[in-house]
């Protein structure tokens, strides 16, 4: 069967995940702005998306095998257009006493599929295409679809008068749609296609491996949704960078830019580099980039180093992926939607420990110094990647 239609449409759905990811952090300003938001709010705003994804995760496991990828994937996209459809029609519609309420709403509705489509998309690939550079290449399309929703959201934000804001994720409910129209169309692997029973959830538990892989994704998700989720505010309030636009280009979209490329080239430097040694380097440089970011009081060098920060987090999350399919090839949809679980709960937390750090700080020391600390407090989460890395490797030298 001819699977191509499929593919295209897992590699559209995380255009779809990046957009509902993407937007409401280019909106973070003008929540600001608007609505009195503080950097703790903001940051539960991320903590509802990533937490409404986690407990998708979970559920996904049992509701892929009973009603398959399909009717799974097609409610997905259709819950994150409804969700992008709230987030700018709530404000407008409830007193502001309930703004936040409702945004928190339209984030959660949104995120149910987010949480979908993030779970499902890799086994989905994964029985069409085992090789790794089918992976990395679905994996690329996340950060493709980054740089398409900063591009055209911050001209957007700069040609729409700030009244008209709610517009945009209006404008972006297209992507999920058309998403959705090709799951419904397309021939589908469903669970259960391959001949090799899968591992059970209980199975996969038992293991110390499992749960190693786990809290890796758990840190590559922290590390890379921080970053992502507080760069675009950071750029313009954090270091003082005048110009918004050329900010966000050459910051967070720069960023996006290298970090597709260098998993779409995967399959050719891996040859040259082991996955192994480029995620140790990977990881040491993201927690770099974090504290340069963080410290530095030279706006370009910053700036740099949110956009350097592309190549050090790209393969943290796609490779940790590969890296449990590798250890656990019979773990199934279940192993594909605990490894992403895990890296949702570092998703949920990290970018709202970065609200939470920046907030105390900021009370004391100006929003500017919080915005910084918080920043730095990120580098904690590569950190923590590195050192679970390392135990997961003398875990395999030691079982050799």
């Amino acid at each position: 069967m001819d699977y191509k239609r499929t593919v295209q449409s897992c590699y559209l759905s995380y255009v779809t995940h990046a957009v509902i990811n993407g937007l409401p952090a280019l909106l973070f300003t003008v929540l600001v702005n608007r609505y009195g938001l503080g950097l703790e709010r903001l940051g539960r705003l991320v903590l509802v998306n990533f937490v409404t994804h986690l407990a998708v995760d979970f559920l996904a496991v049992r509701l892929a095998d009973r009603v398959g990828y399909r009717r799974c994937m097609v409610t997905g996209c259709l819950m994150a257009a409804l969700g992008l459809a709230l987030f700018g029609l709530l404000p407008q519609w409830l007193p502001a006493a309930l703004t936040y309420a409702g945004l928190c709403l339209a984030v959660a509705v949104f995120s149910v599929g987010g949480g979908l489509i993030q779970a499902l998309v890799s086994p989905i690939v994964n029985q069409i295409n085992l090789s790794a550079g089918a992976m990395t290449l679905l994996h690329s399309f996340y950060p493709w679809g980054s740089v398409i929703t900063i591009l055209v959201s911050t001209v957007a934000l700069r040609l729409l008068p700030e009244g008209l804001w709610y517009a945009l994720p209006l404008a972006w409910t297209v992507i999920p749609l058309l998403t959705m129209a090709g799951f419904a169309t397309a021939p589908m692997a469903e669970p259960r296609m391959n001949e090799a029973p899968s591992q059970s959830l209980r199975e996969l538990a038992r293991s110390r491996g499992f749960w190693l892989a786990v809290g890796m994704m758990s840190f590559a998700g922290a590390t890379e949704a921080s970053m992502g989720q507080w760069a675009p505010l950071f750029a313009e309030q954090g270091i003082g960078f005048d110009n918004v636009l050329v900010g966000n280009l050459l910051g967070p979209c720069l960023s996006a830019v290298i970090m597709a490329v260098i998993r779409m080239t995967c399959g050719k430097w891996e040859r040259v580099v082991p996955l192994e040694k480029f995620m140790v380097f990977a990881a040491a440089g993201s927690a770099g980039c974090f504290a340069l970011a963080a410290l530095s009081k030279n706006p370009a060098i910053a700036l740099a180093a949110i956009t350097l920060s592309g190549v050090a987090i790209a393969m943290l999350w796609p490779g940790s992926v590969h890296r449990g399919a590798a250890c656990f090839p019979r773990g199934g949809t279940a192993l594909f939607c605990m490894l992403a679980a895990g890296g949702d709960f570092g998703c949920s937390l990290g970018p709202w420990l970065l609200g939470v750090v920046g907030d105390q700080v900021g009370r004391r020391a100006g929003g500017q110094m919080g915005l910084r600390a918080g920043m730095l407090a990120g580098a904690a989460f590569p950190v923590g990647f590195l050192v679970l890395l390392v135990i997961e490797r003398r875990k395999r030298e030691d079982h050799d």
